[in-house]
C-alpha cells in the first residue's frame, strides 16, 4: 500500500467513504436522515427530504456500478481466457468480434436496450428482470469489449514468463496453466480492471437515467436529478439539485482515483 501514490490513495478513501456513508444513510438510517436534513424538503416531491433522495440516489448509483463492473470484468475474463485457450485462427475471430463491440458507442447502445427491455417487460416477457437488472445487463453487455481486450493482452503477456514455459514443458495444459500459474499472478490485474469499469459504468447510468429513458427505482442519482434539474429555475433551487451534482461528481472522481491505485501497483511490482 505505500507504494500507492497519495492520489490514488485519496480516491479509495473517497469511495469507501462514499459507499458507507450511501449505505449509513440511505438505506440504514433513512428516517434519521429525514428529519435531520438541513436542506429541507424536496418542492417537486413534498413528501421526501433533499438529503433522502440525494443519499438514496448515491445508494443507487454506486450498487448499479459495483454490479456492472463485476460483472462485465467476469464476462471479459471468461472471453479472454476462451480465446488464449483455443488459439489461432478462433482466438483471432474472437478479438476481431472484441474490437467491433469496443466500437460502439457505450450510452446509445445502452438506451437502446433499455428501450427493448422495458418494451419486452411491458408485454410480460422480460423474465423477472426489474430495472436494477435491465440497467446492469446492459451496461455489462456494452462494457466486457475493454476488460477482454486488456485480459487477453495480459495473458499473452503472463504465459511468456519462464516459469509458464517450464511447465507447458513438463506437460501442462491450458487449463492447467490458466488455474495453477496464470491466475494468481492475474488477480492483482482483474480487481484494477474491475474498478476501471466503476466511473464508466455510473456516468453510462447516470445519462440513460437524466434523459429519461431509464425507469430506476429507487432513483439513481441520474435519474433524481433529470426529475429535479426544473428546480433551478426557483429561487434556492440550487439547494436541491447541487447536492446531488456533488455527489455524483465525487463518487466517479473516487472510482477513478481508485483505479489508478490498483492499476499502478501491478506495473510497480512488475
Amino acid at each position: 500500500m505505500s507504494r500507492v501514490p497519495a492520489r490514488a490513495r485519496f480516491g479509495l478513501t473517497l469511495l469507501i467513504g462514499l459507499g458507507v456513508l450511501s449505505l449509513v444513510a440511505g438505506r440504514l438510517f433513512p428516517e434519521a436522515l429525514a428529519s435531520t436534513c438541513p436542506l429541507g424538503m424536496d418542492p417537486t416531491r413534498p413528501d421526501r427530504t433533499v438529503c433522502e433522495l440525494a443519499f438514496g440516489g448515491l445508494w443507487v448509483s454506486l450498487a448499479v456500478g459495483l454490479a456492472a463492473g463485476a460483472l462485465s470484468t467476469l464476462i471479459g475474463l471468461t472471453v479472454a481466457a476462451v480465446a488464449r485457450l483455443t488459439g489461432g485462427a478462433v482466438e483471432q475471430a474472437i478479438l476481431r468480434a472484441v474490437d467491433a463491440v469496443f466500437a460502439l458507442p457505450d450510452v446509445l447502445v445502452v438506451m437502446v436496450l433499455q428501450l427493448a427491455g422495458q418494451s419486452l417487460s411491458d408485454a410480460g416477457m422480460g423474465g423477472g428482470l426489474g430495472p436494477f437488472g435491465l440497467m446492469v445487463a446492459s451496461l455489462a453487455l456494452v462494457g466486457w469489449a475493454g476488460p477482454a481486450r486488456m485480459f487477453r493482452n495480459r495473458l499473452a503477456t503472463l504465459e511468456s514468463q519462464e516459469y509458464v514455459t517450464a511447465a507447458r514443458a513438463l506437460g501442462g495444459g491450458g487449463v492447467h496453466l490458466l488455474r495453477v500459474h496464470l491466475w494468481p499472478a492475474l488477480r492483482p490485474f482483474a480487481l484494477a480492471v474491475f474498478l476501471s469499469r466503476l466511473p464508466a459504468a455510473i456516468l453510462t447510468e447516470s445519462t440513460v437515467s437524466f434523459f429519461g429513458i431509464a425507469r430506476m427505482e429507487p432513483m439513481s442519482l441520474g435519474r433524481y436529478l433529470g426529475t429535479s434539474y426544473a428546480a433551478l429555475i426557483y429561487e434556492g433551487g440550487g439547494r436541491v439539485v447541487l447536492p446531488a451534482w456533488a455527489l455524483l461528481v465525487l463518487l466517479v472522481l473516487g472510482a477513478s482515483l481508485a483505479s489508478q491505485a490498483l492499476q499502478s501497483a501491478p506495473r510497480r511490482a512488475a
